[in-house]
């Protein structure tokens, strides 16, 4: 047993949740739903389900899943989903029917991987200069919704480098 005040390793395993197995079986649905939209519907129902597909997985990631992936068996199945945006690049990158003004939304599914090795890399930097690991500031600076700690100027630094990694790698992949 855990001493108050210490934190696991920061690799560890644990047996997934069954909210977290949900989470993924839903997504996987979700994303078989996509690639069915991607081939079957009018482009400007693909360019809005692909952009809307890339945001919401990867804000979902970091505020919806920040205590989920600091287990290493859930990380690596979502790292999975990663490549799984990888390959759905690499299929429906030269859609015309998806192309937008400015290119092809498909390029911010190429930031799917990079920000869940970006988390892991933040995640270091809190356990190595805070001694905990980071949680996602709250709305009116209240506690963190999963675990009820208090939010610190780490967390929203961490919280301002990811958004801003977020933000920077789309405007980036829009103007690919």
């Amino acid at each position: 047993m855990r001493k108050k005040g210490t934190h696991k390793p920061f690799i560890y395993y644990d047996s997934l949740k069954p909210w977290e197995s949900v989470c993924m079986i839903l997504y996987a649905i979700v994303t078989i739903c996509v690639i069915l939209t991607l081939v079957f519907a009018q482009p400007e129902t693909k360019q809005t389900t692909m952009v809307m597909y890339i945001v919401l997985s990867q804000f979902g990631m970091y505020f919806g899943l920040y205590t989920s992936l600091r287990n290493f068996k859930a990380y690596l199945l979502w790292l999975s989903f990663g490549i799984v945006h990888l390959i759905l690049f690499f299929c429906f990158k030269g859609n015309p029917t998806i192309e937008m003004y400015r290119g092809s939304p498909t390029v911010g599914l190429l930031n799917t991987i990079i920000l869940l090795m970006l988390f892991q890399f933040l995640r270091y930097l809190s356990l190595k200069f805070q001694n905990r690991e980071f949680v996602a500031p709250a709305k009116g600076g209240g506690p963190d919704l999963f675990e009820n700690k208090k939010v610190t100027f780490a967390d929203f630094v961490i919280f301002v480098i990811y958004m801003g990694s977020w933000l920077g790698l789309s405007v980036l992949s829009l103007s690919m």
